[in-house]
């Protein structure tokens, strides 16, 4: 049995409810071993397109979230120009009433810099604690070989 990892669900992989994957009681003859055969291989082709749209979601959900991390950076670049812009003059033109000119705008760029700075770290670590995108479906491909190593053993 493999599990599906988005609503809990056991499903038979071999494509075939288990009242018809086994001997049947009524004493007639088991089932031929191509038919046996066909169902398994029809229950890995479908547990193959399984795995493949989970890695697909997986994807896609882990580019959502760095493309957010990426959009956090790109506003902390758009607040540095403007800060520069607007921010950097109107504060150096105040200090420089009570400090020498040079000294007001050093200032002013270093208290813009850390602000910009802090939006990076947070950009920065938003991408970084995104998940990798391809973790469930790895452990769902283990357990699927356990099961079926469990199956051939029998």
């Amino acid at each position: 049995m493999a599990e599906d990892r988005r609503n809990g669900v056991r499903a038979d992989v071999s494509g075939t409810d288990a009242s018809t994957s086994r001997a049947p009681t009524d004493g007639g003859s088991p089932r031929p071993l191509g038919e046996v055969v066909a169902s398994t291989v029809n229950g890995f082709r479908t547990l193959y397109r399984q795995h493949v749209e989970l890695a697909r979601i997986e994807a896609t959900e882990a580019a959502g979230v760095r493309a957010q991390g990426a959009g956090m950076m790109a506003a902390a670049a758009g607040l540095a120009l403007y800060a520069v812009g607007f921010l950097a003059a109107a504060g150096a033109a105040v200090l420089a009433l009570v400090l020498p000119t040079w000294a007001a705008i050093l200032i002013v760029a270093m208290v813009l810099a850390s602000v910009a700075g802090g939006l990076v770290a947070v950009g920065r670590r938003t991408i970084r604690t995104a998940p990798p995108p391809v973790e469930r479906t790895r452990q769902n491909l283990k357990e699927d070989v356990r099961w079926a190593k469990t199956q051939l053993a029998r």
